[in-house]
């Protein structure tokens, strides 16, 4: 009995440790910010469902081709910019547009061609108007000739992202090793799409990221340097191999989706430290929570900033490939571990029980 009352207490305070304190820490390290929007809500609604692909194509090799290469279809362009600030010079190295359509998000993508520096999240970054990437005014109708090259983009995206792969010196050296084993047919076809699907995530996340950032454990290394980095977003990019454990997934999912994104409370401090009380939030959008306050922010002009990084505007199902890809680099081990945990706790029970018969045997012999 008295074995009982002493697990009892434990117990009590380990729950009030854990109900208590724990979400308290979590909030405090963890503030919370507005979820991930893949609708990309903020921006404007343009209609790409009646954008004329061959068009697009025209369009595409007028306006895009000068700064930006579609090698995947045979359009050599631009690979790289030059960009100055404060008497320092910076290359930029643009992105190739093959597989845009297939990774980031339509409606981004439109907003992206007109308005590229507040699409991006990047104002506060270049307030002068010197952002690399100029808007797009168009000629007649600029919001269909928009959706003409989105639809453009879309059609060659998936085909141009399926051939990075098939054709990559990675794919067609494991393939041809699977081959060679002593498996069945049927376990080789799926090692084959195990092979693929993996390094499709891995194609998206070239595609999306290593323009800036390096991925040291799978010898992954940037277009752009370090230097030119710091002059042009004024900071340099992390290495990403071991982002997924030193940040985790939950956090990835927001931060990829927009880097700009502050906490709330943030937000709240900088217009109680303007106004010298939190208002009613009258400003707020029909999709934003009642703790968002980022509208009246900006119209106050306190908007907290996050980080260099623009956003991205991957869609959900590419950002899911990225971290997946994060996940297999950085944390590999992940499932064996959780599995040995198990195995564990299954070991630490027994051995609980057996240490308590043995007590009890121990000590009914004193007695």
């Amino acid at each position: 009995m008295k074995e009982i009352k002493i697990l009892a207490i434990i117990v009590m305070i380990v729950g009030v440790l854990y109900w208590g304190v724990e979400p308290l820490a979590h909030a405090t390290f963890h503030p919370e910010v507005a979820k991930a929007d893949f609708a990309f809500k903020d921006l404007e609604d343009i209609d790409v469902s009646k954008g004329n692909a061959e068009r697009g194509k025209e369009l595409v090799e007028i306006n895009c081709a000068s700064c930006h290469s579609l090698k995947d279809v045979g359009i050599e362009g631009g690979e790289m910019a030059m960009f100055f600030r404060d008497n320092k010079e910076a290359t930029i190295f643009t992105p190739d547009l093959s597989t845009a359509g297939a990774i980031y998000d339509e409606k981004f993508l439109a907003n992206l061609i007109l308005d590229p520096v507040n699409t991006l999240h990047l104002a506060h970054k270049f307030p002068n108007g010197d952002f690399p990437m100029v808007q797009y005014f168009g000629d007649e109708d600029p919001k269909q000739e928009v959706a003409d090259m989105v639809a453009y983009l879309k059609s060659i995206g998936s085909v141009a992202l399926k051939k990075q792969v098939l054709e990559s010196s990675e794919f067609v050296s494991k393939k041809e090793a699977i081959e060679k084993t002593d498996l069945s047919s049927e376990q080789k076809q799926h090692q084959i799409a195990s092979l693929e699907e993996k390094l499709t995530n891995k194609a998206v996340f070239l595609n999306a990221c290593s323009r800036c950032h390096t991925m040291k454990y799978d010898n992954v290394a940037s277009h752009t340097t370090p230097e030119s980095l710091n002059v042009y977003l004024g900071s340099s990019a992390p290495d990403l191999s071991m982002m997924i454990r030193a940040k985790g997934k939950h956090y990835l999912e927001y931060f990829i989706n927009d880097p700009q994104k502050v906490s709330y409370k943030s937000i709240q401090d900088a217009i109680i430290q303007k106004e010298g009380s939190l208002p009613p939030n009258d400003k707020r959008s029909d999709w934003q929570s009642e703790q968002d306050y980022s509208n009246l922010a900006k119209e106050l002009g306190v908007m907290p900033v996050g980080l260099s990084m623009p956003r991205v505007g991957l869609t959900q199902e590419a950002q899911e490939q990225v971290i997946a890809y994060l996940e297999s680099i950085g944390d590999s081990k992940k499932e064996e571990r959780e599995t040995l945990g198990i195995y564990i706790m299954i070991f630490f029970g027994i051995m609980s029980v057996l240490a308590y018969l043995w007590k009890r045997r121990i000590w009914s012999e004193v007695h």
